[in-house]
């Protein structure tokens, strides 16, 4: 059955007074099913050209603050169940936004699969992402499994998306965290390989950074009084379209820290999404 859903589109304006901006996500509200969601552009390249005086690693501690208030599950200063079934959340919490991030009018859709739409969304206002190849971003994966999880997990409280783990000096997030049946915490990361020729030069260095955040979860995260090291299940699952000589660099890095599940195609990346679901403890 379709709901009445609310969307606005996420802008980074630069000076208000000149009256540009440029889209950088979407957020997605239900309040009859008490869902809300955003996606934002992991891809800082345009913004950077189109205001080339900004920091980008402040715009991304704001709109880490921003995730916040349009999720699901965000943490103590996120929105309630109450504040969800209330119609003109987004309304009122998008109005608060009025300086570098700003929000567009509020606009309505009829949805029967939120993340689809929202993924939709996303791809019509924030368009410099697609590529004129279609690629699947780590976005999309997400979304392929995200649906699975909805239909066949529903709410599960042993189950938590956008995990956030304390890793010492910083706060990371990993996509999915779930305790399972033999009682071990399993914590899922995915990636997307997709890149073209060129564009796979930065998959080494990423792995890098993610090799050595699962090695500080290993070793100096707080889960580690809560579990121990054996009770850990770190993987990683990575779509790659093609092993070109950085992807096999940046697979090989993944997997001297994680267990790495490889997919090529969305029947695979729903085929383990079905498993992960399988292994989630019973409430």
């Amino acid at each position: 059955m379709d709901n009445i859903c609310k969307y606005a589109v996420m802008r980074y304006v630069p000076d208000s007074t000149r009256e540009e901006f440029i889209n950088i996500g979407v957020v997605l509200h239900s309040p009859e099913e008490k869902y809300i969601d955003c996606l934002i552009t992991g891809n800082f390249s345009r913004v950077s050209t189109f205001d080339d005086e900004i920091k980008i690693s402040f715009l991304k501690i704001i709109l880490s603050g921003v995730k916040e208030d349009f999720s699901n599950n965000s943490t103590v200063s996120g929105p309630s169940r109450e504040d969800l079934s209330d119609p003109k959340y987004l309304d009122k919490a998008t109005s608060i936004y009025i300086n570098q991030i700003q929000f567009s009018r509020i606009n309505l859709i009829k949805s029967n699969d939120f993340e689809e739409d929202l993924m939709n969304l996303y791809k019509t206002y924030v368009h410099f992402e697609i590529q004129k190849r279609s690629r699947l971003t780590e976005q999309e994966v997400r979304s392929i499994m995200n649906r699975v999880i909805r239909t066949k997990a529903g709410s599960n409280k042993f189950l938590e998306k956008n995990y956030k783990v304390d890793i010492g000096p910083q706060q990371i997030e990993l996509d999915y965290a779930y305790e399972t049946k033999n009682d071990h915490l399993k914590i899922i990361k995915t990636f997307s390989f997709d890149y073209t020729t060129q564009g796979s030069n930065q998959a080494p260095q990423l792995a890098k950074e993610w090799a050595y955040n699962f090695n500080r979860i290993k070793s100096k995260s707080d889960l580690i009084d809560k579990f121990p090291k054996s009770d850990l299940d770190l993987t990683a699952l990575i779509y790659v379209k093609s092993h070109t000589k950085n992807i096999k660099i940046a697979l090989e890095i993944l997997k001297e820290e994680t267990n790495t599940i490889e997919v090529n195609n969305k029947v695979q990346i729903t085929k383990f999404a079905d498993e992960m679901v399988g292994e989630i403890k019973s409430i």
